[in-house]
């Protein structure tokens, strides 16, 4: 039975199954949930391994499994505790997506003045690229756990401000571990990568963009949520005669062919300038089909 190994809230703190910090972002829901997830850590782990070493690396997604169940369990419970929502509290969820996503903000914020496409649909920063993608990725799969992700992204951004400093080993200590004769059979791995001279990048005991990382982050989700209430409400709705008095015509019915002295230019002008006024109701779908008809 999966749900032995799931991450519940609820079962690690009233049964105390701290197991299951461990093992629900170790076991997954199906081959295809693993094999995306493998996908992911390849790509993302690859990049971000090669800037800060494979002992930084594991240190890393150590205790990423950790902190990402620890606040997701934690986040569950407050809202157990302050308004009454138990959902999360009985909720399991499984995979390791919350980690990939730690490790996803660590690697943009290495590279913050790139621009990342999200699923080709549009772009944005570097550092707005994992909250794109936990945004974009809940409305196409709404089943999958929203407070999971998140939990990696917090996680994340707070390793990346400092806030774990004291628990992950230091670079120099790294060096030391990296010249332990014990550890040569994996330091001297032709895919071994070595701490850069530089450090790991990821050390950084400065807090003052912490909160302003946070700011912007959930800024841009609420634009994003905006942006697609609008449309949405365009789509059904329409956006009326006033909205639509910016969008000129004229010049898509010249680029087509149609003059204003040929006879018909009138009828494909009104054509061209009518207004969308939104979906056509039941009833007025009904009475076009039986017009259809006769």
């Amino acid at each position: 039975n999966l749900q032995q190994f799931t991450m519940s809230p609820r079962l690690v703190i009233y049964l105390n199954e701290y197991y299951r910090f461990i093992t629900s972002s170790l076991f997954h829901g199906s081959m295809m949930h693993i094999g995306m997830n493998m996908m992911s850590t390849m790509a993302i782990g690859s990049s971000l391994e090669k800037q800060v070493g494979s002992f930084t690396m594991g240190f890393t997604i150590l205790w990423g499994i950790l902190l990402t169940s620890t606040i997701y369990t934690g986040v569950s419970w407050l809202l157990y505790l302050m308004f009454d929502y138990e959902r999360m509290m009985y909720q399991h969820s499984v995979g390791f997506s919350g980690v990939i996503f730690q490790l996803s903000v660590l690697e943009t914020n290495l590279n913050p003045n790139r621009m990342r496409s999200v699923f080709g649909f549009f772009q944005v920063s570097s550092k707005m690229y994992p909250w794109a993608l936990l945004v974009i990725l809940q409305f196409i799969m709404p089943q999958i756990s929203f407070l999971g992700h998140l939990s990696g992204i917090l996680v994340g951004t707070l390793q990346r401000h400092g806030a774990f400093d004291s628990i992950f080993p230091s670079d120099s200590y790294i060096n030391e571990l990296e010249n332990w004769e014990t550890l040569q059979l994996i330091t001297t791995k032709p895919g071994f990568i070595r701490l850069p001279e530089t450090g790991n990048g990821l050390r950084r005991a400065n807090n003052a963009g912490l909160v302003a990382s946070l700011l912007a982050a959930f800024g841009f989700v609420v634009q994003f949520v905006k942006n697609v209430c609008e449309t949405i409400h365009f789509c059904i709705f329409g956006r009326g005669s006033d909205a639509n008095e910016n969008i000129q015509m004229r010049s898509i019915g010249a680029a087509l062919g149609y003059g204003d002295s040929t006879s018909g230019s009138g009828a494909m002008q009104q054509n061209l300038e009518d207004e969308w006024a939104g979906l056509p109701t039941v009833e007025e779908a009904k009475q076009q089909e039986l017009l259809n008809l006769l």
